[in-house]
């Protein structure tokens, strides 16, 4: 099976591995992600952020945080989201790599991580999450520059109108996702100033 996971996935696998980048974490949202994931969502839950990586023995990962939840699906070719109520995770953490960003967590005894997460939006993502649960401090955090802000509002702005599209919630999402986006610029700079 791994032999078949190569063959389908080795282009992105050798990127990641030689060039230590994940080539397709900082894409939008596929069709298949959107339709995999409106369904989990409520009617009244916000979308935050998103992160797209590489699970271990599992292959590609989603993470997408709301205002009230944390939905993962671990495998590229499974229907399975897992939810997690974020008053339930109890551990988190953004760690440099060698392969780009890696995201855990841990929630209802469970933990939960993701590896090869594009810099900008997993410091989007951390500092959304960071608001809502008690997060470790970011290992190594990256700069952001405006084009890198830019970048994620449109992603995660485009991640929110497909996903909820005749939601109620998405007339301030837009707003919403470019103050954390600049929070979270505003944040690594304040952090990089007192090293």
């Amino acid at each position: 099976m791994a032999w078949l996971d190569f063959l389908k996935n080795g282009n992105e696998l050798s990127e990641l591995l030689i060039e230590g980048n994940n080539p397709y974490g900082a894409q939008l949202l596929k069709q298949a992600d959107v339709e995999q994931m409106r369904d989990h969502l409520q009617s009244t839950e916000r979308l935050l952020g998103y992160v797209l990586g590489r699970v271990v023995l599992a292959g590609r990962g989603l993470w997408l945080l709301t205002d009230q939840r944390l939905l993962v699906s671990e495998n590229d070719t499974g229907t399975t989201v897992q939810h997690f109520a974020l008053k339930d995770i109890t551990e988190a953490e953004c760690v440099k790599g060698k392969y780009g960003y890696t995201l855990r967590v841990t929630a209802a005894g469970q933990q939960r991580s993701v590896y090869g997460a594009s810099a900008h939006l997993a410091a989007v993502f951390y500092r959304a999450l960071g608001q809502k649960v008690r997060c470790s401090p970011v290992y190594k955090p990256t700069t952001l520059d405006a084009d890198d802000v830019a970048e994620v509002v449109h992603h995660f702005s485009d991640a929110a109108l497909r996903l909820q599209p005749d939601a109620l919630v998405n007339a301030g999402a837009r707003a919403l996702i470019a103050q954390l986006a600049q929070d979270a610029a505003s944040q690594v700079r304040v952090a990089e100033a007192a090293h």
